[in-house]
């Protein structure tokens, strides 16, 4: 093991899940890491607020049963305890009515009646496609993925007959957890989506989903309000400058680990090879809000989320924070987290907080009337960097960056969502692996 140089064996830029699993993996190899955190608060999109007893996830709110890697963490942590099973059941609602699925039924699909004979045998081919490349939609193994990132979404669903299970269940029922982009993202996306939290089951926190990044914090060394304005290679590793709580400082390290969307990365790093500054400067996310309605009575509904089609409400979805775990409202009250994003005939996320406050209440009482004066408040959440985008071929040139960095001799790495999905599981284990060869290249010196 080398000899500690400077002022930390890593510097990790950024304090998401990616960084911060990063930062304990190398804890866990005998390096001292350093996290260094822009903002105030850790956690990233995995952060969680209290506001007057009600617990509101602001980014992440639900974990797949096959995320391998965030249940390590969490027993590593000593947290599972905590650890609750989901059953999120999901209502969507178009002009003919409402239709439900239950969580991990994958056959109330084909069972629905409200939708025709051509769609349910289509739907029988998707189930199908996910059966035979199942282990290459795991989140965190994107890399599995390349075979079947040749086309987009709605494309896909027109080649297996499928026009109507897309527009009237997937549309609607995903646009939400892909920021918006169901029809032009790569078909590995929706597939993913569907297998991991659908098909295979969910589960959750009591106490909200920041418990994670928190006591993950409390294994490792972080400066919060540290903002990274420079990084380059010395012969003897790196050096980082940086404003830490507005006053400028230098780090000196034997290795740095960005945990930052990928965007960000040539910024802060122009001495990175042309291709990967190139790879990396197309990075893209959605953007896209969490309005939290606080009910002081909840809506009598059996499905934890409601989705639209765009001639009911468009650039929206519901989720029943009461419903996804104890513990997250007072007794006898209830919660609606109104997810909201852009769409080519409504551009919600241009409107003022206080007027998309009054659209996300105006959606709850519209669809359940008897929520109709029993708001308490709302509390909003705007997310300008949401949720990583991924038209056809970007998981490719991600699959080929990771083998890159595999190969690379630099004392940089890379980790984060962009890496390889659209999931907390994928952002931590890219993070871990970023730990793991940056671990290796240290004790080789």
């Amino acid at each position: 093991m080398p000899s500690a140089v400077g002022d930390a064996d890593v510097i990790i830029v950024g304090g998401g899940i990616a960084g911060l699993g990063a930062g304990v993996r190398l804890k866990d190899r005998g390096l001292e890491p350093l996290v260094l955190e822009a903002e105030a608060r850790l956690g990233g999109r995995m952060t969680t607020d209290r506001v007057n007893g009600f617990v509101i996830d602001r980014g992440v709110t639900l974990f797949g049963n096959g995320f391998a890697s965030m249940r390590a963490l969490v027993r590593r942590l000593e947290l599972s305890p905590l650890v609750r099973a989901g059953k999120f059941g999901v209502g969507i609602q178009d002009s003919a009515g409402c239709r439900g699925y239950r969580g991990g039924r994958f056959e109330d699909l084909l069972l629905d009646r409200g939708i025709s004979l051509r769609a349910r045998i289509a739907c029988l081919r998707f189930g199908w496609d996910l059966l035979c490349h199942h282990r290459a939609l795991r989140h965190g193994h994107s890399d599995l993925s390349s075979a079947l990132d040749n086309e987009d979404s709605q494309t896909y669903f027109r080649r297996i007959g499928g026009e109507e299970l897309f527009e009237r269940v997937f549309r609607p029922g995903l646009n939400g957890p892909m920021g918006g982009s169901m029809g032009t993202s790569s078909r590995v996306i929706p597939m993913q989506v569907v297998w991991n939290l659908l098909v295979r089951g969910q589960w959750n926190l009591t106490d909200g989903v920041d418990r994670i990044p928190e006591t993950a914090a409390a294994q490792v060394q972080v400066l919060t309000g540290a903002r990274v304005l420079h990084v380059e290679q010395r012969e003897d590793g790196a050096q980082v400058e940086a404003e830490i709580q507005g006053k400028p400082r230098s780090f000196r390290t034997q290795a740095v680990i960005f945990a930052t969307p990928g965007q960000h990365v040539p910024v802060l790093c122009p001495g990175l090879p042309p291709d990967m500054r190139e790879t990396l400067s197309r990075t893209q996310y959605s953007r896209i809000a969490n309005v939290a309605v606080a009910l002081s009575k909840p809506p009598n509904t059996p499905y934890a989320g409601y989705a639209f089609t765009q001639d009911v409400v468009p650039g929206a979805e519901i989720e029943m924070e009461h419903l996804r775990a104890p513990n997250r409202c007072p007794e006898g009250t209830g919660m609606a987290s109104v997810f909201l994003w852009n769409t080519p005939e409504k551009l919600r996320l241009d409107a003022r907080d206080e007027s998309l406050k009054q659209q996300a209440a105006a959606i709850v009482e519209q669809n359940f009337p008897e929520c109709h004066g029993k708001v308490l408040f709302v509390h909003l959440i705007r997310w300008n960097i949401g949720i990583a985008q991924f038209p056809p071929g970007r998981l490719r040139e991600m699959t080929a960056l990771r083998k890159q960095l595999a190969l690379w001799k630099s004392p940089f790495d890379l980790c984060g969502d962009y890496l390889d999905g659209l999931s907390s599981e994928g952002a931590l284990k890219t993070g871990e692996e970023a730990a793991e060869r940056t671990a290796r290249k240290l004790k080789t010196r």
